[in-house]
């Protein structure tokens, strides 16, 4: 099964999918060190949002009341 077959040009025919290498435990935690786990950036995240929220209703409770 070639991915692209017109009967004259057959491209992808050699094509393998790259492997996921990485089966080392300290070459993954390093990965995570470097990168950030998804877990921990997610957390962030949510907390940035939360106190930008906080900081907006703050800032609109003293515009409103002065």
């Amino acid at each position: 099964m070639t991915p692209y077959d017109n009967g004259k040009v057959k491209m992808g025919i050699y094509y393998e999918p790259p492997l996921y290498v990485e089966y080392d435990p300290d070459m993954l935690e390093i990965q995570k060190w470097l990168i950030g786990d998804p877990k921990k950036l997610r957390f962030e995240y949510w907390c940035n949002v939360g106190y930008t929220f906080v900081l907006c209703v703050t800032l609109l409770i003293i515009y409103l009341s002065s």
